[in-house]
């Protein structure tokens, strides 16, 4: 159940009025003209704990220039991290394109350094990161979680660490998508209510009390990946080594340079953290069970069991590449980095900046295809190991991997 915050909202100091003013965030190299558009700088600073802009009457020499315009049909955003402006957009709208901004300016300014998508949260000591596919809940679990008072939020979208590893809270407030799920409980609408944050018909912040201020740090120790499903109670399993750093190096935001670097850096996090993976239906059930697991007023008798590690899918089930012919004979490309990590391994090309993930069934598809073969010829051969699965249904999930990875120029025709 959700609890009542006896904590203030969020408060920024005021700044001066005017019809053009421009911002700087300390940290972003983001300079930001506003014209006509006070009202969304209040709804920014609504949504920001402890990020206290400079306020200048020029921008400042080397900065990147973004700039928000009042027009005749609502604001007009232009920004230097995407091409095109943004037109039409309401209050709550043109704060959240000047709030990508900020994040995008931030982490332009740290090339090297991991930056997480995913939420994160603590109830004391270390830092859990929240993870998960797109839909799996990971905004509205976050949201929730606002409500509880012994809980310090630190994001929902964009967790920066720092070259030792340490996380940087950037004190945005979460964003949540409305209306809510109609499964979730009256204390959390009665919360979401309640919280003063921006919002439009879509989406709402959250400037909850609970929101860490900007610049407050904390060790990553827990990375929870999401998985939600339509029914089930929420359990906790394990999470095998080369699945964590698969779901890191999915997860991560920040420009790692190439991709040696980037499986070092995703690879050493990941060995100091402790991995799960939470399945749960109902946001509550997961709330609770995050409790008995981790807040501190959970007694010893509440201790979580965790369940085994769960498979993951032969090839990515939100790719939309054509599977290969089942009788075309595909081979290893001779340039392609391999690197094991339990029964799991990872691909990629020198200079290149995209990392692959085999599970260990995909891993066993790519170690057969030392020799020239076919998606049938590889599934005759699985066949052997996976009695229970029909041959049909092996050769369209082979034939789909080695589409994925033909895409990825891991694998190339066979010579004849």
């Amino acid at each position: 159940m959700a609890r009542p915050s006896r904590k203030r909202p969020l408060r920024s100091a005021p700044l001066p009025r005017g019809p053009v003013r421009h911002l700087h965030f300390p940290g972003t190299g983001l300079s930001i003209r506003l014209t006509g558009a006070d009202a969304v700088r209040d709804a920014l600073l609504g949504a920001i704990n402890g990020w206290q802009p400079q306020v200048l009457d020029a921008p400042r020499p080397g900065d990147r220039r973004a700039s928000l315009t009042a027009g005749r049909d609502g604001f007009v955003a232009r920004s230097p991290f995407y091409d095109g402006d943004l037109s039409g957009l309401d209050r709550a709208g043109a704060a959240c394109a000047l709030i990508a901004d900020l994040a995008d300016g931030f982490l332009d300014g740290r090339p090297g350094c991991l930056a997480l998508h995913c939420g994160a949260f603590r109830f004391a000591g270390d830092l859990i990161m929240v993870a998960g596919p797109m839909r799996a809940g990971k905004s509205t679990l976050i949201a929730r979680l606002t409500a509880e008072p012994d809980v310090t939020v630190f994001c929902d979208d964009v967790l920066p660490l720092t070259p030792d590893g340490q996380a940087i809270a950037l004190g945005i407030a979460p964003r949540l998508r409305l209306p809510l799920p109609r499964a979730a409980s009256p204390a959390f609408r009665a919360h979401v209510a309640a919280t003063p944050g921006p919002r439009d018909a879509s989406y709402a912040y959250l400037a909850a009390p609970t929101i860490a201020p900007h610049g407050t740090q904390a060790r990553p120790g827990t990375l929870i990946v999401l998985d939600r499903h339509d029914k089930g109670p929420a359990t906790l399993h394990r999470m095998t080594p080369d699945q964590a750093v698969h779901h890191l190096l999915a997860q991560n935001m920040g420009d790692l340079g190439h991709a040696q670097q980037a499986f070092a850096l995703t690879g050493d996090l990941a060995a100091r953290l402790s991995c799960l993976r939470l399945v749960y239906a109902d946001l509550e059930q997961a709330v609770a069970l995050l409790r008995r697991a981790f807040a501190p007023d959970a007694g010893p008798e509440t201790n979580v069991p965790l369940a085994p590690a769960l498979p993951d899918p032969l090839h990515a089930p939100d790719r939309t590449v054509a599977p290969v012919a089942p009788d075309r004979r595909m081979a290893q490309r001779g340039d392609v980095m391999l690197r094991r990590m339990g029964a799991g391994a990872f691909l990629w090309t020198p200079r290149a900046t995209t990392i692959w993930h085999l599970n260990p069934v995909a891993h066993a598809v790519w170690t057969l295809l030392e020799l020239p073969g076919s998606a049938a010829d590889l599934a005759e051969t699985l066949a052997e190991v996976f009695p229970d699965v029909g041959r049909d249904r092996l050769t369209r999930d082979v034939a789909a991997l080695l589409g994925d990875l033909l895409a990825e120029s891991f694998v190339a025709d066979a010579p004849r």
